[in-house]
């Protein structure tokens, strides 16, 4: 059962942290456009497909009927490995990329600029802008 948990659990982890990495290098996670959600999304179908894979891997090589707490505790580990890979992925973009981090920090700064100016009295948006820019730093 662990050999199957790990198979599933890396081959599907792996991809969605292919998937995830691709989109934050090509910055699309700079956007609000549909492109930002696609990462969120991959790895919603990656880790269903992953314990989807598994439970019907586990069936067929099982003679007798899987039990509840069987399936339940390799869906747990399996989907705990898919998400340990991506973690993975963006601690390595958090270690090694510092660049991006700070493209991401620019642009989002950017962002609530714009939308300040548009909102905000010009007397009111030095003071907001202080504040969006504490909390983009804190995050």
């Amino acid at each position: 059962m662990f050999k199957k948990i790990a198979l599933y659990g890396l081959a599907y982890g792996s991809a969605a942290t292919a998937m995830h990495l691709t989109y934050w290098y090509r910055n699309l996670y700079l956007t609000s456009s549909f492109g930002a959600v696609l990462p969120l999304l991959g790895n919603v179908v990656f880790t269903a497909l992953a314990v989807w894979q598994f439970l019907k891997q586990l069936k067929k090589d099982s003679e007798t009927p899987v039990n509840l707490g069987k399936a339940l505790f390799g869906s747990l580990l399996t989907s705990l490995l898919v998400a340990m890979c991506t973690i993975g992925g963006l601690q390595h973009v958090l270690k090694n990329e510092p660049g991006k981090i700070q493209a991401y920090m620019s642009v989002a700064m950017k962002h609530q600029t714009a939308r300040i100016e548009k909102e905000y009295k010009k007397e009111e948006q030095p003071a907001k802008i202080e504040e969006a820019k504490a909390y983009i730093s804190k995050q």
